[in-house]
C-alpha cells in the first residue's frame, strides 16, 4: 500500500532497514558505522529488542553503548545482518516497514523480523520506533515474510 507516495519515495523508505543492518555489523577488520546507524534513526527513536519476550525499549545511544560493549569485550566477535525482504505501507509523512533479516553472529545464522515506524523529518525518512524478534521453533517466520 503506497498512499500518495511515489515509487522513489517508497524505495527510499524501503532502503532504511538494510542501511541500519549494514551499519551495525562488525568483524575483526571492520567496526560498526555508528554515524550511519544514527542517520537511520530520529535522535529520540526507541529500539525494542524482543529476544527475552519482554519489551525493553532503549534509546539510540543506549543501544549503541550496549552493542559496543559486546564488540569491545569480545562477547560477540562478528555480527552481520542482511535483509531478506520487506513490505512498506506509507501515507503522507508516515511509513511502516516490515523487514525480514538474516543475522550471522559468530558464524551462527538466525532469521528474524523487524517492524519499523518511520516519519519524514526534515525531508528524509527516519526511524522513530523499531522492534524486532528472532525466529524460533515455536514461532517460525510466515512464508509471506521471506
Amino acid at each position: 500500500m503506497s498512499g500518495n507516495l511515489s515509487q522513489g519515495e517508497l524505495a527510499e523508505i524501503g532502503s532504511v532497514c538494510p542501511r541500519l543492518y549494514e551499519a551495525v555489523g562488525w568483524d575483526g577488520g571492520q567496526a560498526p558505522d555508528w554515524d550511519a546507524f544514527r542517520a537511520c534513526c530520529h535522535p529520540g527513536a526507541l529500539l525494542v529488542p524482543m529476544g527475552s519476550g519482554a519489551a525493553a525499549p532503549v534509546g539510540v545511544e543506549t543501544f549503541i553503548a550496549g552493542m559496543e560493549e559486546q564488540r569491545t569485550s569480545g562477547a560477540v566477535g562478528e555480527l552481520r545482518e542482511v535483509e531478506l525482504g520487506h513490505s512498506v505501507q506509507a501515507y503522507g509523512n508516515l511509513a511502516n516497514v516490515r523487514s525480514t533479516f538474516l543475522a550471522t553472529i559468530d558464524g551462527v545464522e538466525r532469521r528474524g523480523v523487524t517492524f519499523a515506524h518511520l516519519v519524514r523529518d526534515g525531508g528524509r525518512w527516519v526511524i522513530v520506533a523499531v522492534a524486532w524478534e528472532n525466529e524460533s521453533e515455536e514461532r517460525p517466520l510466515p512464508g509471506e515474510f521471506i
